[in-house]
């Protein structure tokens, strides 16, 4: 609990970003935990989002918060129904091992397994690493970006969200 990974998103057309995921100590009772991302650009509005993980990976509570204005929580209930239709859905995307690769990114040196995922559409090329948490995405290059890691840890996660005020109890006069 407490890992993080940091990435910069390269934009081939708009403005460069930097994403921070983090899993938030501490543990929640029944294996839950908050996953927050943060997001900052040059020009865009910073911002986090945190969402509580249930242990299947449903999300159960959703936070968002701009800098300077309080954290609104987003109601969940009834998402599972919003989704597309069966139907209408986009193919599995398929990911195919290339091989295995040794990449350089502005977080370390990492030996990583290549993958090439195939939506609709252009090619991705992905690598990773056992040693980065979360997701082990250490590099990713597509069409529109590229993706990569700059900083990790596996404890020392922190939030970005303030403390709470108040208990909910106080009244004003």
């Amino acid at each position: 609990m407490g890992s993080w990974a940091e990435y910069l998103i390269r934009s081939r057309a708009g403005e460069d970003l930097r994403v921070r995921l983090s899993l938030i100590p501490p543990a929640v009772e029944g294996s839950r935990v908050w996953l927050e991302v943060t997001a900052l650009g040059a020009q865009a509005l910073p911002f986090a989002a945190r969402l509580l993980l249930g242990e299947s990976g449903r999300p159960e509570r959703a936070v968002v918060y701009a800098l300077g204005q309080a954290p609104i929580e987003i109601p969940i209930s009834g998402w599972e129904g919003r989704g597309p239709k069966t139907e209408r859905l986009v193919p599995p995307r398929r990911a195919t091992r290339v091989g295995s690769a040794r990449v350089t990114v502005p977080a370390g040196t990492f030996d990583v397994e290549e993958l090439r995922i195939v939506p609709t559409g252009a090619a991705r090329r992905v690598w990773r690493s056992s040693h980065v948490p979360l997701w082990g995405l250490v590099r990713a290059d597509g069409p529109r970006e590229t993706v990569e890691l700059t900083a990790y840890g596996r404890q020392g996660a922190r939030s970005v969200f303030p403390d709470a005020q108040g208990k909910g109890s106080e009244s004003a006069k």
